[in-house]
């Protein structure tokens, strides 16, 4: 069996002709497909990563399809099969790829339909170097009883040829149009609107069965650019105070997966992911530092009017930032260090992932323990540096589900945070300063603004800063070794 291979992307309805035509370069097949997608009620496929559909044309053809797995390469079987009838006897249902799933086990009467997707797809191939691509564009909508979720995506498919082919064009459609990458699949999706269910952060990964340091990784890059991507887009069209911050998050905790495990990736490509990261984590600061302030609470009609102002200003700016072709190009990259390469299977990568990417926290610790140790003689830069730390440490082990290490020191995520908390409390003078010089303000909006800065200055005590990292770093810590 040969994995699907396919890049999928986000577009926007009203470029979806335009890209349509950019991309083909003659009349594309139209099709109106109806796919209906199966499950049980709890779930059991989409827990496993795995979707089972029927899909029906108009020319009355019924296509049923098992696909697993997540990223660039997927498991896919298919076949024809009687409209409206589930047929669980293909031999390739339990082969290898599909075993695990326990198909045989579940039996049809467990498995109904849970959502369908309606769609238009128009579709082409593609020559590119010496491979052979077909881009779809799908326009619709999911629907899982009331609920509806609108479908504008492009897609594009290695049919034959070499997978760096597919991704030269991708690149090359990335940096001229408005196709932002999409890990969310339709199946995904019409799960999470089935049930109810909020965006999803990225889950963690567990460490066990066996599952090696490189692909407990690969699975956590993919988790957290996953949910990047979709925030990208989301918070692109609506940049609210709430979208902003879970929006630097998520990025803060890709970046700290490309930072703390640095040894284990192609570090010329991490280099750049992790700078292009880093430039939309400052994208989103000025938003969020603005938001911090109004939050706080009235300070005068005068500065209040500067502030939501000058928040207005930044957020166009986001807006335009996160929809530009740095920014699709990032996310892109990103993908293609986490599913291109031979990293997940050197050596070095090979062993058991609580031992491999313990080894990388435990080294990680070692600096925040020996500089929290010395705290007390840290001047502001290297508190706040020391805090950054700390932050891309905790994200990093936030990622991994790994027992072994939280039953050792029950208290000491709580404890990371704390200091992280209590350290950024510090800086918040700073900033507020930063930003507030920037602002046009009259005599009554500077008397303002000094009141502001004076009380974030009382409120980043650094006696309490400092005990927070002392408790931290000489209280009990996890064995990661």
């Amino acid at each position: 069996m040969t994995p699907e291979v396919e890049i999928k992307f986000d577009c926007p309805p009203d470029a979806i002709e335009a890209v349509l035509l950019r991309v083909l370069h003659a009349p594309p097949q139209d099709r109106t497909l109806l796919s209906v997608y199966y499950d049980t009620p709890d779930e059991a496929l989409a827990a496993a990563g795995a979707s089972l559909r029927l899909r029906s044309e108009a020319s009355g053809r019924t296509v049923q399809t098992l696909k697993a797995g997540w990223g660039l390469a997927r498991d896919e079987v298919e076949a024809e099969v009687a409209p409206g009838h589930l047929d669980l006897s293909w031999p390739e249902l339990v082969g290898p790829e599909f075993a695990g799933l326990g198909l045989a086990v579940i039996g049809l009467d467990r498995l109904a339909p849970r959502f369908s997707v309606h769609v238009r797809r128009r579709s082409g191939v593609v020559e590119a170097g010496t491979s052979r691509i077909e881009a779809a564009f799908d326009e619709g909508e999911i629907r899982a009883g009331d609920r509806r979720a609108a479908v504008c995506e492009v897609e594009l498919e290695l049919l034959e040829g070499d997978r760096a082919d597919l991704l030269t064009l991708a690149r090359r459609l990335v940096a001229e149009l408005p196709l932002t990458l999409s890990l969310r699949t339709k199946s995904a999706r019409g799960a999470d609107l089935a049930a109810d269910r909020p965006w999803p952060r990225a889950a963690q990964v567990a460490l066990g069965g066996g599952i090696t340091t490189g692909e407990a990784l690969r699975l956590a890059l993919l988790g957290s650019l996953a949910e990047v991507a979709g925030r990208t887009r989301n918070t692109a069209n609506d940049p609210s105070a709430e979208a902003v911050h879970q929006m630097r998050v998520a990025l803060r905790r890709l970046r700290s997966l490309t930072l703390v495990f640095r040894r284990r990736l192609d570090e010329a490509s991490a280099a750049t992911v992790r700078a292009g990261l880093r430039d939309l984590s400052r994208a989103c600061g000025e938003v969020r530092e603005l938001d911090v302030l109004m939050a706080m609470g009235p300070a005068g009609p005068a500065l209040d009017a500067a502030l939501s102002e000058a928040r207005h200003r930044a957020a166009a700016g986001l807006s335009a930032n996160l929809a530009a072709a740095p920014a699709r190009l990032t996310l892109l990259e990103a993908l293609i260090l986490t599913e291109t390469g031979d990293w997940p299977g050197l050596a070095r990568n090979a062993a058991d992932a609580s031992e491999g990417l313990g080894s990388d926290l435990e080294r990680r610790w070692r600096r925040i323990r020996r500089e929290g140790q010395a705290a007390d003689a840290l001047g502001p830069e290297d508190l706040h540096a020391l805090r950054l730390r700390i932050k891309a440490f905790r994200y990093a082990l936030a990622a991994f589900e790994a027992p072994d290490w939280r039953r050792a020191a029950p208290g000491f995520e709580a404890g990371l945070r704390k200091a992280q908390d209590a350290l950024g409390l510090l800086n918040d003078a700073a900033m507020a300063e930063g930003i507030l010089s920037r602002l046009d303000l009259d005599a009554e909006g500077r008397r303002a603004a000094r009141k502001l800065v004076s009380g974030l200055r009382r409120r980043g005590d650094a006696r309490r800063a400092l005990k927070a990292v002392d408790q931290l770093v000489h209280g009990p810590a996890p064995q990661f070794t």
